[in-house]
């Protein structure tokens, strides 16, 4: 068996000091991946006699590896998703920080797998306060 998978990623930000207490950043990155199995074999499980679920056994409805050789047809990944977030830091006092973080996710699925197609626009918003002491 071969398992063959590359990711390639591009990625930029740029940090605003805008005021004393009020700092945004900016990021973008564009990511590729691929992946796939290759040259699956593998032979049936010798305690069940070539069925793939035997269910004669004391243990009942065993599986059988030889139901994987399958797999190649549909372990080929292939998608590419861009990132785009803004976050705003804003310091109410020496020890406290409020952050809101906005994350939108594009992915383009170009091999549907086991989940079917992924593709779509997600959207993220978070918000927390940092105490420090």
């Amino acid at each position: 068996m071969s398992y063959d998978d590359s990711v390639h990623t591009l990625m930029a930000t740029a940090n605003w000091q805008a005021m004393d207490k009020l700092s945004f950043n900016f990021g973008i990155a564009f990511s590729m991946a691929q992946s796939e199995m290759e040259d699956i074999y593998f032979v049936s499980d010798p305690h069940t006699n070539g069925d793939r679920l035997d269910d004669t056994t004391p243990w009942k409805g065993t599986y059988d590896v030889v139901n994987t050789n399958e797999m190649e047809s549909y372990s080929k990944l292939e998608y590419n998703t861009l990132d785009l977030n803004m976050e705003a830091l804003y310091s109410i006092s020496d020890n406290i920080d409020l952050t809101v973080k906005y994350l939108l996710t594009n992915v383009d699925d170009q091999e549907n797998y086991v989940y079917g197609d992924e593709s779509g626009l997600y959207h993220s918003l978070r918000a927390w306060v940092t105490f420090r002491f």
